[in-house]
């Protein structure tokens, strides 16, 4: 099956979005990157993620379909466990040669006694074709170096 781009968007924004809280901390993000001008596709915005019934493939196409438009996949790794969509979506943005930033902010990455575990084939993916920031700062800062650097 071919999947071709309705729309050409700068940044997709790969975070959970079940709950309460992860929604307002996606749209408060987005908010802020679409302030500085970029585009941002956002999956908690599509009316199918807001029905009770969704299709599967239905989910996957659009998204992989954004995926494919997006010239920078800024995935949230805070979780625990990286979100299992999460490290789909930057799966499938490293086989397309995407950007990808990882935001993790989790104050938990500097701990001495307890460190985070995050799987190393997920990050290598990450590293593979970008960075991990620390804060928001550092990401919006990643994403307009990104785009000064790189001739869209």
């Amino acid at each position: 099956m071919t999947i071709t781009p309705d729309h050409i968007y700068d940044i997709y924004w790969a975070n959970s979005l079940f709950s309460e809280s992860d929604r307002v901390y996606n749209q408060l993000c987005t908010k802020e990157i679409r302030e500085r001008g970029f585009s941002v596709f956002l999956p908690q915005e599509l009316t199918i993620n807001k029905s009770n019934s969704p299709s599967e493939k239905e989910i996957f196409l659009k998204d992989t379909n954004a995926i494919m438009a997006c010239k920078i996949l800024v995935a949230c790794i805070d979780q625990e466990v990286i979100d299992c969509g999460v490290a789909c979506e930057i799966g499938i943005a490293y086989s397309l040669g995407k950007y990808i930033i990882g935001l993790y902010t989790d104050i938990r990455r500097d701990r001495i006694t307890y460190r985070m575990y995050k799987n190393p084939y997920v990050i290598g993916a990450i590293l593979s074709n970008g960075i991990i920031v620390n804060t928001m700062n550092e990401l919006l800062v990643g994403i307009s170096e990104h785009f000064r650097d790189q001739p869209y």
